[in-house]
């Protein structure tokens, strides 16, 4: 783990990543943010840079909670050069025997069992648990409390709401929004928002 790491975005997820990684492995940050003045304080961090551009000097993390912006960043500053780290803020309860993708941030309290793949610029965030076997796709957002069974696979870019739960062996498209406390029971084969329990489909698509 690097003495200083840079993050991009201060809002409150970037601010709970940065007092994790001084908690847990004594990093201090600073902050990338295009809405906030260069020169300016967030929670007595410096923020030193408004563009990826700024910051790719420093080892990086997008601390963006949206997927679809968190990716488009991601690939801006990879494609500019910059080094992502890959984040476990508690590794005796990340039992994977693959370290997570670049960029991605496993929180305080997550669990992330044997055989599970993690992708790149996934957010694991506090107390989230992934189950054995797993794979969770590129740019994925897993949000306090929810749960993912064995053997379950995320595309990219979805996002589980606080509480929601994957059965077991099921499939979730790319780019499925589970809301939170929904149980999903079955495949998700087509983007969408899915609410309830079990999950159904809030507009067109559905689970089949």
């Amino acid at each position: 783990m690097e003495a200083v790491a840079c993050l991009f975005g201060a809002g409150g997820h970037g601010r709970v990543v940065a007092a994790q990684l001084w908690r847990f492995h004594k990093t201090a940050c600073l902050f990338g943010d295009a809405n906030r003045d260069l020169g300016t304080t967030v929670s007595g961090m410096a923020v030193v840079g408004q563009a990826i551009a700024d910051v790719v000097q420093y080892p990086l993390l997008i601390t963006v909670g949206d997927n679809g912006r968190r990716a488009a960043l991601q690939r801006e500053a990879e494609g500019l050069g910059a080094r992502m780290l890959a984040i476990v803020m508690e590794p005796t309860v990340y039992m994977a025997e693959t370290a997570p993708g670049p960029g991605s941030q496993v929180l305080a309290g997550a669990l992330v069992n044997t055989g599970a793949l993690i992708g790149r610029g996934v957010i694991i965030n506090s107390r989230a648990v992934v189950e054995h076997d797993a794979r969770v796709g590129d740019f994925c957002h897993l949000a306090p409390g929810s749960v993912i069974g064995g053997g379950v696979h995320l595309g990219e870019q979805v996002f589980l709401g606080t509480n929601a739960t994957v059965l077991p062996g099921i499939s979730v498209a790319s780019g499925a929004v589970i809301g939170a406390g929904a149980v999903v029971t079955r495949d998700i084969t087509q983007p969408g928002t899915y609410v309830g329990v079990p999950a159904k489909a809030l507009a067109s698509g559905g689970a089949e």
